[in-house]
């Protein structure tokens, strides 16, 4: 299993680029890299602007098709990844509890998604899919479906769903899943 930090967005409501934006002496992006790069043998960048990441000395995949938005950058992983699945997770989320990440990742590859759910929301970007999953994303892509949340309402894909009490034991679910639209969100305190 390879770790893709989705890092194309355009960082609209923030306002800068955020992916790079200095939070606590470093850029976000490395405050997710730092957690999760001890637990995976590749962690692969998707995102258009190669050269803006060669600083982390990882590959960088640009989208298939671009501004699709996280849809795409996972559509992107799984098409282009030679491994069975891929932990998605997003560069905007810098309070990742890495003991958590391990936990799902030890998920016996028995379903098409693993995906946290907390307070009656789905965690997209921090779940893993496999390959099965592409033809549904392909079809969603072609219906104009771009909310990766669709991909759970099929009947046809076989979701392994990491409940309140599992997430619960590794930390603070509302902290954890905390990711940065606006400056405003880095004032949050735990």
């Amino acid at each position: 299993m390879k770790a893709c930090i989705i890092a194309g967005g355009k960082s609209g409501r923030f306002g800068d680029d955020k992916s790079l934006f200095v939070f606590e002496g470093r850029p976000l992006i490395n405050h997710v890299l730092d957690i999760i790069k001890p637990l995976f043998d590749d962690v692969i960048i998707i995102a258009n602007d190669r050269e803006k990441f060669s600083f982390l000395g990882l590959d960088v995949i640009p989208d298939i098709i671009p501004d699709l938005g996280p849809i795409g950058g996972l559509y992107t992983a799984l098409e282009k990844i030679s491994c069975s699945r891929v932990f998605i997770l997003p560069c905007d989320m810098p309070f990742l509890n890495r003991e958590f990440v391990e936990y799902m990742s030890q998920i016996p590859d028995l379903y098409d998604v693993i995906v946290p759910k907390s307070g009656g929301h789905f965690q997209p970007l921090h779940a893993m899919y496999g390959k099965s999953c592409l033809p549904y994303i392909k079809k969603n892509i072609e219906e104009k479906k771009f909310k990766i949340n669709s991909l759970f309402d099929e009947s046809d894909i076989n979701i392994r769903i990491v409940g309140e009490d599992e997430i619960g034991f590794y930390a603070d679910p509302f902290f954890m899943f905390k990711n940065i639209n606006f400056k405003s969100d880095l004032e949050f305190q735990e």
